[in-house]
């Protein structure tokens, strides 16, 4: 999966044969990604603002293929999260917007500035350092 948005009639998830949609909100989507792993949403959250020692727009590991982040705070309609192990690269196309290329070479352009994305991508690279240390 390249990301998870809301849409009208639900989730909306864009893997890479095209766009699939799921009844439900996306919080409970990523719970029951969560669950499938034997966490919960809430308790991912709260052991990942720990370690990085932040509250806001955390990224959430659900498992090794899939470790998604925020573009906006969950509660905002218009939130996306990325699949960090999807994203192929990322660049600057105004101050608040960047392009994300997925390697699929699918292309999706995020209202949030290229530094936010590039401290998400580091934030994630520090934790599956951390937890290669760990396991």
């Amino acid at each position: 999966m390249d990301y998870i948005k809301r849409g009208n009639n639900g989730v909306v998830l864009k893997t890479e044969s095209g766009m699939e949609i799921i009844n439900g909100g996306i919080k409970k989507y990523l719970n029951d990604l969560c669950l499938n792993n034997l966490a919960t949403f809430d308790g991912r959250k709260k052991a990942i603002g720990k370690l990085l020692k932040e509250k806001k727009n955390l990224p959430i590991y659900i498992n090794y293929q899939l470790f998604v982040y925020p573009t906006k705070a969950l509660r905002e309609y218009d939130v996306i999260f990325i699949n960090y192990h999807h994203v192929l690269s990322y660049k600057e196309i105004t101050p608040t917007h960047t392009k994300i290329i997925f390697n699929n070479l699918d292309e999706l352009i995020i209202d949030i500035s290229f530094k936010r994305v590039e401290k998400q991508h580091q934030r994630i690279a520090y934790i599956l350092e951390y937890l290669g240390e760990h396991s």
